[in-house]
Formats: structure tokens, C-alpha cells, sequence
């Protein structure tokens, strides 16, 4: 995922979203809920811009299965201990007071399968008491297919074009692919990327929470308006 776009990630997203805001939102839970934690776990942490704001109350490791993102998060966050994983297999050997799995990452497991292995991970790496956040990604019924999409990145010396148009294949999951043109003063490059996520109803994921042994609730809202499970060991 995002491999051939890593390098653009951060000047795409920042547009996007707001890091500071989001973190700020994931502190405050942390800070109602487990007043005593003292360290984060990231899971699919991207480029760990979440991390450059969480690192001032807890001490924050991440993992990804991209690699340049790991190098890019490690940049933002010396002190954390950063490496490439599977999370639906990942094995750090160590527990954490908190584990967050954010911007609909989990989707990118596909099968309810690897959602319920995921999920054993994530327990895992949980102490005692500890404090799971995920942030779904769109369940079937909010799944609209061919919806076209453009996001544009617009500095004097650097453009970007992304556009995509959403599909639905059988599983069920969501697929669409990124299509980039990008511009700097040495010309223009086009390249593509595949996306394919599965599309989780709320039940199902409920289910996997409690079958993994740990207690959920659902905010509809979350920190970003895409829904955030709150559970905990």
C-alpha cells in the first residue's frame, strides 16, 4: 500500500487531515480512560504524523508494512522504536498501555479471517487494562460504488493530481485504484496504485473484538468523523 507513492504521502495528507487536532483527540481519550498509560503502540502508523504529536505525553513505537513509511516515522520520532510488520501477524514480544489503529487501516486486512487474526494480535500486545482505539473503514452499506474522486497538491515547483473512482468486489471488499500524475520542473510522471479493503459490517467487527477477549463500544464520530472503536483488555 502507498508504495510507490511514500514520498508524497505526507504533502497529500497534511492537506487533508489535521494531525495535531486528531492526536490531541486520542490524548484526551487515553487521558479519561487510562490516566496511568505510558506508552503507544501505532499500528500501520504511516509516516507517524500522528506520532510527532503524541510523543509529548507517551512514549510511542509504530509499525508498518511499508517500509519508507517506517523510515520516514523513525525520522519523526527518534526515540520510538520503529519496524516494518504484518499486523495481522506481528510479534513484538512486549506490551503496551495503549494501541491505536488509525485512518481505516484495519480495512486493509480484507477478510474477516485476518480481522479476527488481527484483532489476537493487537490483544497481544496489550497490558493488562489496556486501551485498544481503531478507526474502521467504510462498512458495506456506506459503500458507494463509482464515486469519483481528485485531490490536488498545488506549490509553484510540485503538483500533484491524484484521482480514483471506487469499485466493489466480491468478498465483500472496496477497491479502487490511485492514479498520479506528478509534476516537478524536470517534467511530468504518471503511475498507479491498487487499493483493496474489506468492508466490514459493525457486528462483524464487535464480534471480532469480543472473540480476541477484549470489551468495545462504538463512538459513530471517532476523532475524524469516520467512527472509532474504543475497547479494552
Amino acid at each position: 500500500m502507498f508504495s510507490e507513492s511514500a514520498d508524497l504521502y505526507d504533502k497529500i495528507y497534511t492537506k487533508l487531515k489535521d494531525y495535531r487536532d486528531e492526536a490531541g483527540k486520542v490524548a484526551a481519550l487515553i487521558k479519561n480512560l487510562r490516566p496511568d498509560a505510558r506508552s503507544v503502540l501505532d499500528v500501520a502508523c504511516g509516516t507517524g504524523e500522528h506520532d510527532r504529536f503524541l510523543m509529548a505525553d507517551y512514549r510511542v513505537d509504530g509499525i508498518d508494512l511499508n517500509p519508507e513509511f517506517i523510515r520516514i516515522a523513525k525520522s519523526k520520532n527518534p526515540s520510538g522504536n520503529y519496524s516494518v510488520e504484518d499486523m495481522i501477524s506481528f510479534d513484538l514480544r512486549k506490551g503496551y498501555d495503549v494501541l491505536v489503529c488509525l485512518f481505516s487501516s484495519i480495512g486493509y486486512v480484507q477478510t474477516i479471517k485476518n480481522l479476527h487474526l488481527t484483532l489476537a494480535s493487537f490483544y497481544r500486545h496489550l497490558n493488562d487494562g489496556g486501551l485498544m482505539l481503531v478507526e474502521p473503514w467504510f462498512t458495506p452499506e456506506a459503500w458507494n460504488e463509482g464515486v469519483l474522486h481528485t485531490t490536488t497538491v498545488d506549490e509553484d515547483q510540485f503538483k500533484v493530481c491524484r484521482m480514483n473512482i471506487t469499485e466493489v468486489r466480491e468478498g465483500p471488499v472496496s477497491f479502487f485504484t490511485f492514479h498520479y500524475l506528478v509534476g516537478t520542473g524536470k517534467g511530468v510522471a504518471h503511475f498507479t496504485e491498487d487499493h483493496t479493503l474489506g468492508l466490514f459490517t459493525s457486528e462483524e467487527m464487535k464480534e471480532a473484538f469480543a472473540t480476541a477477549g477484549l470489551t468495545v463500544q462504538y463512538d459513530d464520530q471517532g476523532i475524524a468523523g469516520r467512527g472509532l472503536y474504543i475497547a479494552q483488555r
